[in-house]
């Protein structure tokens, strides 16, 4: 296949708690949605390559983990609000912090996170890009400029694979 420009679109953000029937429309972003996938190794030292201080012989792979980075200019307040909590099960005051030591996965506090081409204007065309990450979690500081522009509000989700190790699906 020659190489081309790939544009995916308008990326259509929408997240949802695990109990929840359907995504919600969350919002887009201003410069689209970055992604990081990052893959966690071990190098395997041997005497093959020098030992200990020479090059590693191969790799032990453990695992990856996506970073999704969203800076929404137009969004959902409300939507905003409920992962602002960071628990998306768990009901407590946005001016409140809740127990320390308390385990997002095993209570069921992640969130599901969706981003899809969105078309407008054309009807009847799959999206160019959609993907769907079982377990997303707002892990980093949500930040956001408060005066007299418009709000913009930046949220990174860490997304982590599920209980089956699948990291995110593609729908059809």
């Amino acid at each position: 296949m020659p190489a081309s420009v790939f544009v995916p679109g308008l990326i259509a953000v929408s997240v949802k708690k695990p109990a929840d029937q359907n995504f919600s429309l969350l919002g887009y972003c201003r410069d689209g949605v970055m992604i990081r996938e990052t893959v966690r190794m071990r190098p395997i030292h041997g005497d093959e390559g020098g030992g200990p201080d020479g090059i590693p012989v191969d790799f032990s792979y453990l695992g990856e983990y996506h970073e999704v980075r969203l800076d929404l200019y137009k969004y959902d307040g409300a939507m905003v609000a409920a992962i602002s909590n960071r628990l998306s099960t768990t009901n407590k005051s946005r001016t409140k912090v809740f127990e320390p030591g308390w385990m997002i996965r095993a209570a069921g506090d992640e969130f599901q996170l969706k981003l899809e081409t969105e078309y407008r204007f054309v009807s009847g065309r799959p999206p160019v890009f959609s993907r769907i990450y079982n377990c997303a979690i707002p892990t980093q500081p949500i930040e956001y400029p408060v005066g007299p522009k418009e709000m913009n509000v930046l949220i990174e989700f860490l997304c982590l694979p599920d209980a089956t190790g699948t990291i995110f699906t593609v729908p059809v």
